[in-house]
């Protein structure tokens, strides 16, 4: 199965989450802002959402300096 995720093409497994997507990135879903087809999505739905072919995702990172 096939996703884009920034631009990027991924080769997934089905029944994969945008959870463990996120996190077999190497990036701590709780640190991300996501979008799913251009819909922003909350954080307690990452672990409940299946990717499904042909999905496309906007994965940016929180990143706080000082």
């Amino acid at each position: 199965m096939k996703i884009t995720a920034n631009s990027k093409q991924y080769e997934i497994a089905e029944n994969t989450t945008v959870a463990a997507f996120i996190e077999s990135t190497g990036v701590k879903a709780a640190r991300c802002v996501v979008e799913l087809n251009g819909a922003a999505m909350r954080y307690d739905a990452f672990a409940d959402i299946v990717l499904r072919d042909g999905d496309r995702l906007e994965i940016m990172q929180i990143v706080a300096g000082g």
